[in-house]
This record gives C-alpha cells, sequence and structure tokens, in this order.
C-alpha cells in the first residue's frame, strides 16, 4: 500500500496523535504502551531486535551526548544510525546515517509498508492506535536495519519507561544530568522524573551516567541493583579535568576514566557543561569497547571530535553582532546558556528573543536569564504548545529591572528583524526558548530570508 508521493505519507503520519505539540494528557498505559510498539515492529519483522544499540535518556545534555557517541562510532569507520527527536527544520532529521538523513523516498516508501497495520488500528480504536512518535521510530529502526547499520544511537523522546524507544536492548544505557522537566508527566521531584528515566535500564546491561543531584542519583543506583546493571558515574569513575573555553572555538578538557585519560581534548561545542556530557560519552565508549570488537583509544577520541556539531545548541549563527541560537527550554539549560554566556564570549549587551511553551516553569527559566539582558523580545512559534507572547510579558514584568519592559512581536522572523535594529555590531543576540522557536529561526537562515 504505497503512497504516490511524499506529501501523502507525511499526511498519513501526521493523522497520528503528537504528543509532541500537546500539553495535557495523561502519562500512562493506553496512552504510551510498549506492547503497541512492540506490535507494530513485529509486523515488520522486529527490526529492533537486529540492532546493537546505546540508548540515551536524561533532562539536559542526552541530544548532544547521542551525537557524541554516533560520531565517535563513525569515525571508527562504523556505519552508525542516530535517531534523535524534536527535529529543528527537516523531519528527516530524526534519522540519520552517518550524518546524513534518511531521503525523502525512503520516507514514502517504508511508511507504505507501516500504513496497513496502521490503518488497521485506526478502524478498530482510534485512540489505542500508534502515535506519531511510535511510527517516526519504527520508521528509524526499519531504516537502520535495512541499510545494514553497525551501531544504532537512540535518544529518548521523553521520559524512559515508557517511550517507545525503550523497546530495544542496548549494549549500554545512557543517562544525562536530570534536572525538572515534564513534571506534569514524570513527576514533581528529582527521584520520580530520575525513576522514569531509569526505566531504560535494562537486566545487566551497564549504565553510564552523568553527574546526578543525590536524589536523582539514588533513584539511577536504585534501578541499577534491582537490574544488576553495573554503574560508571561521571564525578566518581570518570572525571572532568580542566576545563577551558576557548571563546567561539570551544572548550578543551581532559578525561580520566577507569582505563586511562584523555588529555587535552578539542571540543568544538560552546560551554563548559558539554564537558560533562563528553564525559558521559568516553565513558559509553569504553563500555562498549571492553564487550569487544571496538579500537577505541586516547587518539580515536580526538581524531572522532573534529568536525563535531550539534545545531541549536549554543550555536553561533553569524558575527557583528554575535547572533547565538540554543534550543534551552528548561531550567537547566537555560543556566548552562547563561553560564556560557557570561563566562566563555565577549560582548557588550545582550539582547534576548524569548519564546517558551505554555507547560514549562516559565519563572523559573525568567530567574535564570532575564538578569543578563538589555533588552528583552518576546515571541512564539507556530506550534500550539506555545506560550503567548502577551502572557509571557504580564508574567515576565517582575524580573525586569529598572522600569524595563518586554516587546512584544509575534512573529519570530520580524521579532529577530527587531533585535538586529537593538543591537549594535559590539553586542550579542541571543534566540532560545524551545526547539520550535530554534527550528524556527534555522528554518529563515538556511532559506536565505535572514
Amino acid at each position: 500500500m504505497q503512497f504516490d508521493s511524499y506529501e501523502q505519507a507525511l499526511e498519513f503520519l501526521f493523522q497520528a496523535v503528537d504528543y509532541e505539540k500537546l500539553t495535557r494528557y495523561k502519562y500512562d498505559i493506553p496512552g504510551f504502551d510498549l506492547e503497541r510498539v512492540e506490535r507494530l515492529l513485529s509486523q515488520v519483522g522486529s527490526p529492533h531486535r537486529e540492532l546493537a544499540a546505546v540508548h540515551v535518556a536524561g533532562t539536559k545534555g542526552k541530544g548532544s551526548t547521542a551525537t557524541m557517541i554516533a560520531h565517535f562510532l563513525s569515525a571508527m569507520g562504523l556505519k552508525v544510525g542516530l535517531f534523535t527527536s524534536p527535529h529543528l527544520v527537516h523531519l528527516e532529521e530524526r534519522i540519520k546515517v552517518n550524518g546524513e538523513m534518511i531521503g525523502r523516498d525512503d520516507v514514502r516508501r517504508l511508511l507504505g509498508r507501516l500504513r496497513p497495520h496502521v490503518e488497521k488500528k485506526r478502524r478498530g480504536n482510534p485512540l489505542f492506535a500508534p502515535t506519531f512518535f511510535e511510527i517516526i521510530t519504527a520508521l528509524g529502526l526499519m531504516y537502520f536495519r535495512e541499510t545494514g547499520v553497525d551501531w544504532t544511537v537512540l535518544e529518548v523522546g521523553m521520559g524512559g519507561r515508557l517511550d517507545a524507544t525503550n523497546v530495544i536492548l542496548p549494549r549500554v544505557s545512557v543517562i544525562t544530568a536530570i534536572g525538572f522537566d515534564h513534571m506534569d508527566k514524570l513527576g514533581n521531584t528529582l527521584g520520580q522524573i530520575a525513576g522514569e528515566k531509569a526505566g531504560i535500564i535494562k537486566e545487566g546491561v551497564p549504565v553510564v551516567s552523568s553527574p546526578q543531584h543525590l536524589e536523582a542519583l539514588e533513584s539511577i543506583e536504585k534501578k541499577c541493583s534491582e537490574r544488576s546493571a553495573p554503574l560508571y558515574l561521571v564525578g566518581r569513575d570518570i572525571e572532568v579535568i580542566g576545563v577551558k573555553a576557548l571563546a567561539l572555538n570551544g572548550i578543551t578538557c581532559s578525561v580520566k576514566t577507569w582505563k586511562g585519560t584523555y588529555t587535552d581534548l578539542r571540543l568544538p561545542l560552546l560551554g563548559s557543561h558539554q564537558a560533562e556530557n563528553l564525559a558521559t560519552a568516553i565513558g559509553a565508549m569504553e563500555v562498549l569497547a571492553e564487550g569487544g570488537g571496538l579500537s577505541w583509544n586516547e587518539t580515536a577520541a580526538r581524531e572522532a571530535l573534529r568536525g563535531l556539531k550539534c545545531p541549536a545548541r549554543i550555536e553561533v549563527i553569524s558575527e557583528r553582532p554575535l547572533v547565538i541560537l540554543d534550543a534551552a527550554h528548561n531550567v537547566s539549560s537555560m543556566r548552562a546558556l547563561v553560564d556560557t554566556l557570561r563566562n566563555a564570549m565577549s560582548f557588550d549587551r545582550l539582547v534576548l528573543v524569548l519564546g517558551l511553551s505554555m507547560d514549562k516553569d516559565l519563572e523559573g527559566i525568567f530567574k535564570e536569564v532575564v538578569p543578563v539582558a538589555h533588552r528583552v523580545i518576546l515571541t512564539a512559534a507556530d506550534t500550539p504548545r506555545a506560550a503567548p507572547p502577551s502572557l509571557l510579558a504580564e508574567r515576565i514584568s517582575a524580573y525586569l529591572g529598572g522600569g524595563k519592559k518586554a516587546l512584544v512581536v509575534e512573529d519570530p522572523r520580524r521579532a529577530l528583524e527587531q533585535a538586529r535594529k537593538l543591537a549594535r555590531p559590539e553586542d550579542c543576540i541571543c534566540i532560545t526558548g524551545s526547539f520550535y522557536l530554534a527550528g524556527k529561526i534555522k528554518e529563515l537562515f538556511e532559506s536565505g530570508v535572514l
């Protein structure tokens, strides 16, 4: 039941419930059901059972860490599939092999294979039909098997325990820094949130974790104990040494593991927090190497880091004025962004273009970023989750000192144009608050509109 065109295939895909665009829903079975994903995958030959995989969960840094691990593996001459979410501009960004996005014709063709199984469920009981994320996860796993990848790196969409990617049996499970996000779904304490993230831990499968707050770490350690899963922790078993900022060229640091030391690594990503993500990724690589078959060492790590890119992670878009694009969308990621702006960059004034989702900790984010801004422009991406800029203006007023007022510019393009009018060549414009806003700005730059 093939589709006649890519557009027809996308129309079919977007008919599915897309929880990425919703704010209010019940996070539990049957809305999120791994058995439903397993059944869908079984209809196309259970591709997930044939893949050697790395599984990455967390609140902050999971996308960067997953990208690093995939980059490390592909730099060793291996064929590596990378599944991430959400996408910035193109749906195909979610599914890559050695950095190359899946082709549109492959999307059309593979969705055609899934079509009869999804439509059967939609006819029987639409409420229990596969969701958008479940379908795109299945598509990615099918593509990775079809292209014969040596390794697959999968980033969790949200949580972990009930995430569609959790059907995989990985060689190593990775948990990056856990903070407060999606509290209405995952829980109101770090322990509860960590418990959901730790749901990716499998029996006997090693776990590598970034540094964690005590409450989160206790949940992870408990799950590791229950599953007899060895735990390697950054800050205990893996150490980051001597982080130095290289202005707009990234950072250098050394990483010490239980096997040796990686000295003066140069990471072409901005922000000292990326050093912990790097240490986590190196820890995962050492676990894989101990499993056999990988010639992994310091030289391999050093060579692999060249050319590494993570779009919309404190990404420099242009200079004079300096334009920074970042997808920070929760308190912890906003704190990391502000730390980088303050300590790794040189500019006179900060013009902040901010757009947030309605389900985020708005006041917590305001406290982090508003005090460092000279001017604030509030805008919104075209998504149902976006907080109205007028509402943001009401709530942000308490955090603007000296009688300042935020500007409200509904359209992101015009918001950036306004920021450029306000900024001098020595200033910095920072666009942040959500993946959706970052994606829209990225699209405008790619199309040459800005």
